[in-house]
């Protein structure tokens, strides 16, 4: 470390993975599309408008993955969730596969 620097944790445990995915996302009052646009085993970057607030509970389902998050941040209509279980490699192989596929399929940003 540098003088002058300060140690940092990062907040991040695993790595992001860029994807484009589409999904849905269940607040108390509305359900949304959203596009994960990042991926990681505990969280994601999703692309929506009108989601829940920053600690707020959602009901994520993105294929054949589903699971409770909660919203950690938000800017404009981006925000980052943290799930409530780390996703497994293989739910993570398979949602890598989607995006693959959705690629493929024209399903570009």
């Amino acid at each position: 470390m540098h003088d002058g620097e300060s140690s940092i944790e990062c907040r991040r445990c695993s790595p992001r993975e860029p994807v484009v995915l589409a999904g849905s996302a269940f607040g108390l009052s509305r359900s949304r599309s959203v596009i994960v646009s990042d991926l990681s085993a505990e969280g994601a970057k999703l692309d929506a408008r009108d989601l829940p607030q920053p600690g707020d509970d959602l009901f994520i389902v993105v294929g054949s993955f589903d699971t409770m998050a909660k919203v950690v941040w938000r800017a404009d209509d981006t925000y980052g969730v943290r799930f409530d279980e780390a996703a497994s490699n293989e739910e993570l192989a398979a949602m890598k596969r989607e995006a693959k596929w959705m690629s493929v399929a024209g399903w570009y940003r």
